[in-house]
């Protein structure tokens, strides 16, 4: 049975700078992925270490394309969770005071990074495990034209890149239409550290997309976290 409340803070894209972020307390703490910088197990330890000293009762972790220990050694740094009181979910799902979290760490391919898909049929099967009863969904990545406008690139280019997945977009659509435009009530991700910030977004009935990038372009952890309510 769902309490009438929860209050959630999300970050994401700490790049190791987490000791840097002042997180405020909330029921429960969200990072989106991206807690590494180089992709190494020492960095995975040294951020559960970090969550472990927090006061959060429910703190939740997904991957990101830097982290690439969680792809090599899953169990493992599912342990370390685990022995910290984080849950890492992987294309999983848990409840909270009947609320049901779903976070996946998979982004569109882009170069040799770790937990992307191609584009079209095979990241779509990804999404298409997304419960349909979701009330806050959490991405590494966002969904096309929410919080995706990137720098341009290669950078000799003029324009910014949308980066978003639009078969994300497509299955949120999708979703909506088939709750009668309930759930997800909240979208979290990062990935995309130029589009940092908070929108609604009339088209999926005042739906709240939270880009949630703790770093700059510039890899400085310095945009503050995103805090947020969700009623029963």
């Amino acid at each position: 049975m769902m309490t009438n409340s929860l209050r959630i803070v999300a970050i994401s894209d700490t790049h190791g700078g987490h000791a840097q972020v002042k997180v405020p307390d909330a029921d429960v703490l969200i990072h989106c992925g991206d807690f590494c910088k180089y992709g190494r197990m020492e960095e995975v330890k040294d951020f559960a270490l970090w969550l472990q000293k927090l006061p959060h009762k429910h703190k939740l972790v997904t991957a990101g394309n830097h982290d690439k220990p969680v792809e090599a050694y899953p169990f493992k740094c599912r342990r370390l969770f685990e022995e910290a009181g984080v849950t890492l979910l992987l294309n999983e799902e848990i409840v909270i005071d009947g609320f049901k979290f779903w976070a996946s760490p998979i982004t569109p391919r882009f170069f040799d990074w770790s937990f992307m898909k191609d584009r079209g049929q095979e990241i779509t099967e990804v999404w298409a495990q997304i419960p349909e009863d979701v009330d806050v969904l959490i991405t590494h990545g966002p969904p096309y034209g929410h919080g995706d406008l990137a720098p341009a690139y290669p950078p000799h280019q003029p324009l910014p890149k949308v980066a978003g997945c639009l078969d994300l977009l497509l299955r949120l659509r999708e979703m909506k239409i088939k709750s009668g435009w309930k759930n997800p009530r909240v979208h979290c991700f990062g990935h995309i550290h130029s589009g940092a910030g908070v929108a609604h977004s009339d088209e999926f009935g005042r739906m709240l997309f939270v880009n949630a990038a703790t770093c700059t372009e510039e890899y400085k952890p310095t945009n503050p976290p995103i805090e947020f309510t969700i009623n029963g």
